[in-house]
């Protein structure tokens, strides 16, 4: 094998190494999103990365990675910038194994509450979004958030991690390739699904919503895509006064109202 084709193999080889690592780590950061991640499953952190200023909040945290072998450093604000990609970090990095996502047949087909409710995202690949709406998700305790995606890799990004706040340990997340055809099967096992759609006649306060339900939110430009439009029961506009509602603060209001009237005794 000459020089030229023994660099093309090794080329390849440090490839395919990298895509393997990076489908078996990911990287959190942020005060409660690394330390919500340690208390549910500590046994899945690889690294600690912290600031100076963080070392005397860790001692629990070093004493677990000194006892179990894991490597963990004390950075400057430089360094933990490059490992986090970003710069909030809140002086503390950890690189975990990934919560990789199920399939959303996985969730349709399963066993649902009478009073479930679940979040399905069409076209929201705003990190911030993401991380927002999965955060208002873990707060009303939703059953799971439907998202893009192939199931192969981690769906959330790690900055969406970051303003989940959390919210990442506690709510599962299901992949599917196509929404429109994981809503006509949630509507075939009986649940109700709501679409936010601003130009919508019904409002939100007036709608009927039946359970378990989906609240399926549409990104900020186009909403929601035809299709998955069709597969809604009802769609419901949140009626205001001014300019249009960042699509995780509508998010919260939805789930809010949808929450009140499932926790309601006998209230549709």
């Amino acid at each position: 094998m000459n020089q030229e084709k023994k660099e093309f193999v090794k080329t390849r080889a440090d490839r395919v190494r990298k895509q393997y690592k990076k489908q078996e780590e990911f990287t959190l950061y942020g005060w409660n999103a690394c330390m919500s991640a340690f208390k549910a499953r500590p046994k899945s952190l690889l690294r600690l990365f912290f600031s100076r200023a963080r070392t005397s909040q860790l001692k629990e945290v070093k004493a677990f990675c000194g006892e179990n072998k894991i490597p963990y450093r004390q950075l400057d604000q430089e360094s933990l910038n490059k490992v986090a990609s970003g710069v909030h970090h809140e002086g503390i990095v950890m690189v975990v194994q990934p919560l990789m996502p199920e399939s959303a047949h996985r969730l349709i087909r399963g066993k649902m509450p009478d009073k479930g409710l679940v979040v399905a995202l069409d076209g929201i690949d705003n990190p911030h979004n993401q991380g927002a709406i999965l955060r208002t998700c873990a707060f009303f305790g939703v059953e799971g958030l439907m998202v893009p995606g192939n199931g192969k890799v981690s769906a959330i990004p790690s900055s969406a991690a970051r303003v989940a706040e959390g919210g990442l340990e506690t709510v599962r997340i299901f992949t599917s390739t196509d929404l429109s055809s994981s809503l006509r099967d949630c509507r075939e096992q009986g649940w109700f699904v709501v679409g936010a759609d601003a130009d919508a006649k019904e409002t939100l306060s007036s709608a009927k919503i039946k359970f378990p339900a989906v609240v399926v939110m549409g990104n900020e430009q186009e909403g929601l895509s035809s299709r998955v439009k069709q597969r809604c029961d009802t769609l419901v506009r949140i009626p205001g006064k001014g300019q249009s509602l960042n699509v995780s603060v509508a998010a919260g209001i939805i789930l809010a109202e949808v929450d009140r009237r499932r926790t309601a005794p006998g209230r549709k």
